[in-house]
């Protein structure tokens, strides 16, 4: 049943993850190697109701009928009285319904207990990937951590990721652009946001921040912020080759003829 039920008719479809990393990056909870119980129990219940699902529709368990031949029978042949004919009708409606709850109670340990076997393993098939990918990708455990806390701190996933490429790659960048001592982190806030843009400005400590470069994590971008004109606000670059910075002022340069005379002829040596 188990080798049937992996087969792709059934299924369920969904996030497939994109690969393993994007596959554990999903699954949130996991601490210490081991899975949150809440997701491990929601995983088991939902893959033993489609097993239910399933074998109730291949072979239904039937459902119990009303025992209206042997009470008509007791009543006609063998004349016994209405009342203890609708008993003993009533009692083998009980039998039979009975047989029935606990072929239906048997049917969902049975499912229950394949879907144990398969998420079990389905999760340790899981982490033996997780583990030969991070001996591939020696950064992998430091990728989950950075996502794990920035979760944690109330991004939403996509920020996440993006917070965990800035801390791998993209600050390391962006410090050999413009200078360790331009670089100010990551943006607390969605500058989109106008009222929280302008709670952030207003605050009067972003001011003290001019000229630094911050990392946008809801849209992945680099921003500098800027004064203009005593006004705050932030230039974009899509990325850190992007950055570009103002050319200086090219050195003034004086005309011979508006430098005058020298002071002393060419041939004068000394004094009188």
């Amino acid at each position: 049943m188990a080798r049937i039920l992996k087969r792709p008719m059934f299924n369920r479809g969904g996030s497939t993850n994109n690969g393993i990393m994007t596959g554990l990056v999903d699954r949130t909870g996991y601490d210490d190697g081991t899975e949150n119980p809440s997701i491990y129990e929601t995983r088991v219940r939902d893959r033993s109701t489609e097993i239910q699902n399933i074998l109730d529709s291949l072979s239904p368990v039937p459902r119990t009928k009303l025992p209206l031949g042997q009470v008509g029978a007791e009543l006609a042949l063998r004349g016994t009285p209405f009342k203890e004919a609708l008993y003993k009708g009533y009692g083998s409606y009980v039998t039979a319904d009975d047989k029935r709850k606990a072929a239906l109670a048997n049917r969902e340990a049975q499912a229950v207990g394949l879907a144990l076997g398969d998420i079990s393993k389905e999760i340790d098939l899981e982490k033996r990937l997780a583990a030969q990918a991070a001996k591939n990708d020696p950064n992998l455990a430091l990728k989950n951590m950075f996502l794990k806390k920035s979760i944690d701190e109330g991004y939403d996933l996509p920020e996440a990721q993006r917070i965990a490429d800035y801390q791998l790659t993209i600050k390391t960048e962006l410090q050999n652009k413009v200078g360790r001592n331009r670089v100010a982190g990551i943006l607390d806030f969605d500058i989109s946001d106008r009222q929280q843009l302008q709670k952030k400005l207003d605050g009067g400590k972003l001011k003290d921040q001019t000229g630094m470069y911050f990392f946008d994590p809801f849209d992945g971008k680099i921003k500098l912020l800027t004064n203009k004109n005593g006004v705050l606000g932030f230039e974009t670059f899509n990325s850190v080759d992007k950055i570009t910075f103002a050319k200086p002022d090219d050195a003034v340069k004086i005309d011979p003829k508006f430098m005058g005379e020298p002071v002393f002829p060419p041939d004068y040596i000394g004094g009188a």
